[in-house]
């Protein structure tokens, strides 16, 4: 057998073998990406009309809401498929639109992920897949994201980012000029510590919280709430939030399931 393999012609077909695999695998086709994408995020993101490889290419990112796929960005990714032989996928991503802007990098490994330098702006509208009650509450307004790096990996949480909810409304209670809104997740070992801050607005909501890396679907925040006394239309959202007087600060504890 070891004569076999020891032929000239038969190490020169093994070899050549080997170059078209390697071949195959530079060279696979950009909507293998877009497959990738939308199994992981179980259908919540789609890439359409892609063009290039699966390690530099481009195609149009969508997010799935109310059943339809809404576009975001037309985005662009580059990674250097040898990475892959570590166990190891860095990614570059960028995306741009009329209302949707993002930048970041992306390490992917079997162990979890990591993010660096995320800067995006985005529509509310795209948390609807993410948060189960986003969907009934139709969430208006714009989302501004920064990371300088954040990992998740190995049950652990390591880094920081900064969510900010702008113009805030809610149209599905008919809430609207609610205000302005940060979350600040850090990391800290199997926990994030979450806080909620209100920059302004007539529904002041400040709180603090937790997200654990080993139960990734559910948020949990605590803290207190107050509507203005003098905005009457915001009463259906109080009811649902538990707050029944208006201009007095209340107590409320959220366990929010993430989709």
């Amino acid at each position: 057998m070891r004569g076999f393999f020891r032929r000239p012609g038969v190490r020169l077909g093994i070899l050549g073998f080997g170059a078209y695999l390697v071949f195959l695998v530079v060279n696979l086709p950009a909507s293998w990406a877009g497959f990738a994408l939308e199994r992981a995020s179980r259908g919540a993101l789609v890439l359409s009309d892609t063009d290039g490889t699966a390690w530099k290419g481009s195609g149009v990112l969508a997010v799935r809401s109310a059943g339809r796929y809404r576009r975001l960005a037309d985005l662009q990714w580059s990674c250097n498929p040898l990475w892959a032989l570590a166990g190891r996928v860095n990614v570059a991503l960028s995306g741009a639109a009329r209302d949707t802007q993002f930048r970041a990098g992306m390490s992917l490994r079997a162990a979890g992920a990591s993010f660096q330098n995320v800067e995006a702006t985005a529509p509310a509208a795209v948390v609807e897949p993410v948060f189960a009650v986003a969907a009934f509450a139709k969430p208006e307004g714009r989302l501004r994201v920064r990371a300088d790096s954040l990992e998740i990996a190995d049950g652990r949480v390591r880094g920081a980012a900064t969510v900010e909810w702008l113009d805030a409304g809610l149209s599905g209670f008919q809430a609207t000029r609610l205000g302005d809104y940060r979350l600040q997740l850090t990391g800290g070992g199997d926990r994030a510590e979450v806080r909620l801050a209100t920059l302004r607005g007539d529904l002041r909501l400040n709180g603090e919280g937790e997200w654990r890396a080993t139960q990734p679907r559910v948020l949990q925040v605590r803290g207190t709430a107050e509507a203005a006394a003098e905005r009457k239309d915001l009463e259906p959202l109080m009811r649902a939030l538990g707050v029944r007087n208006p201009g007095i600060p209340q107590s409320f504890a959220w366990s929010v399931p993430l989709s």
